[in-house]
Parts: structure tokens; C-alpha cells; sequence
């Protein structure tokens, strides 16, 4: 691996760490107003969003090469999610928070990078992505219902996600081969489901959720 690249990698991290830093004392000096904080933590956000990606992708270009599993596993998991195949088929990616608003600065890079990364290590411990015609994508995202702003859906970044899935498990994201429902469920465990199903199947899908059974 090429030192100069690491060095300016390190380097651009540093930065938005840095960055972070100082958005994180502003809000420490005192009082501001609600939207004086959020912007401040969206901004925040971005710059360690932005850092943790730099870092992951490092992490992958320096790490030794290991021998693969002779134990195949269909069900990989990490922190930040997991992403499992249902008993009928459908691909269920689990994200251990919400997503972000999608006014944010920059809020998407990072649900992409997530995404693409766990679906990545799946394939690689065996599982096999679908790739439908005409698919059926349903974001549910469980929250206390203090978490009030994840009710309105035209504030959700599901951006990140569609485009994170598209070419893999449909070919577009036009309306005629991928269709979108966004739910949420009051639930003290915060997360986001995002489920993946073939177009013919959405029926099924809806009995399913409202029948409290995924």
C-alpha cells in the first residue's frame, strides 16, 4: 500500500475530525435555539459520517488477506446492522438507527456506505442477493414516539438506501421496477428495517406487518 496515499487519507480524517470538534464546542458553550442545535449537530454528523467512510474504506484497502470461512453463514452481522434472508425468501437489512433527515447536510454517504457494505460481507459469507424485475422496498422504522419527526415521511433519507440497493436487487429505481413504502411502529427498540421483496409479494408484505409478524 502506497504510505503517501495512507498519509493523505489520515490526513482528510483528521480534518473532519477536526471539523467535528469545532461544531461540537459550539454547542457546549451554552444555550442556543433548537434549530441552532440541529444544525450544528447536523453538520457535526456529517463530518464523523464522512470519517467513519474514509476509515472503513482504509480498513479495507490495508487488512491482510484472510483465509475464508470453511463455515458458510447466510445471517452476517456487525454493529452496525445485519442482513438476513426471511424463511420466504425476502432480504431483510437491519440498521441499528434510524435514518438520518433527509434535510441534512449530507445524511445519505453514510446509509449508502452501510448498505453496500453489509450486503457486500453477506455475499461473501455465502448469501445470495435477488435480483427482481419489479421489486417491492419497505422501510420500516421502529421509535418511541418521542422520536415524533420519523412520522413524517417526506422528512426520511431513504435516498441513501434505494440508491444502495439499486443494480443489485432491481435494475432502476424507476416506478416501473422498484415500488416504495415507508412505515413506521412505535417500538422502544430503535431501528430501521428495510425489506426487499418481489412486486407480487407486497400483499403479503402488508398482512405481515400489520399482523405483527416480522
Amino acid at each position: 500500500m502506497d504510505t503517501d496515499y495512507i498519509n493523505n487519507v489520515i490526513t482528510t480524517m483528521k480534518h473532519h475530525h477536526d471539523a467535528a470538534g469545532k461544531y461540537l464546542n459550539e454547542l457546549a458553550k451554552g444555550y442556543r435555539s433548537n434549530e441552532k442545535q440541529n444544525t450544528l449537530l447536523d453538520a457535526a454528523m456529517k463530518q464523523v459520517e464522512l470519517c467513519c467512510i474514509d476509515m472503513r474504506n482504509l480498513c479495507e484497502k490495508v487488512r491482510p488477506d484472510i483465509p475464508p470461512s470453511p463455515i458458510r453463514s447466510y445471517n452476517h452481522k456487525e454493529i452496525c446492522g445485519e442482513v438476513t434472508q426471511l424463511d420466504n425468501g425476502w432480504l431483510d437489512i437491519r440498521l441499528n438507527a434510524l435514518l438520518p433527515h433527509c434535510k441534512m447536510i449530507g445524511g445519505t454517504q453514510y446509509v449508502f456506505d452501510t448498505i453496500t457494505k453489509l450486503l457486500n460481507k453477506y455475499c461473501e459469507n455465502g448469501g445470495v442477493i435477488p435480483c427482481y424485475d419489479k421489486a417491492y422496498m419497505a422501510i420500516v422504522e421502529h421509535c418511541p414516539v418521542d422520536c415524533s419527526g420519523t412520522f413524517d415521511n417526506d422528512n426520511k433519507g431513504f435516498r441513501g438506501a434505494v440508491n444502495a440497493l439499486k443494480g443489485r436487487l432491481f435494475r432502476d429505481d424507476n416506478q416501473f421496477e422498484l415500488a416504495l413504502g415507508l412505515f413506521t411502529v412505535i417500538d422502544e427498540d430503535t431501528c430501521c428495517h428495510i425489506y426487499v421483496t418481489p412486486f407480487d409479494e407486497a400483499g403479503d408484505f402488508h398482512y405481515q406487518l400489520t399482523a405483527d409478524m416480522l
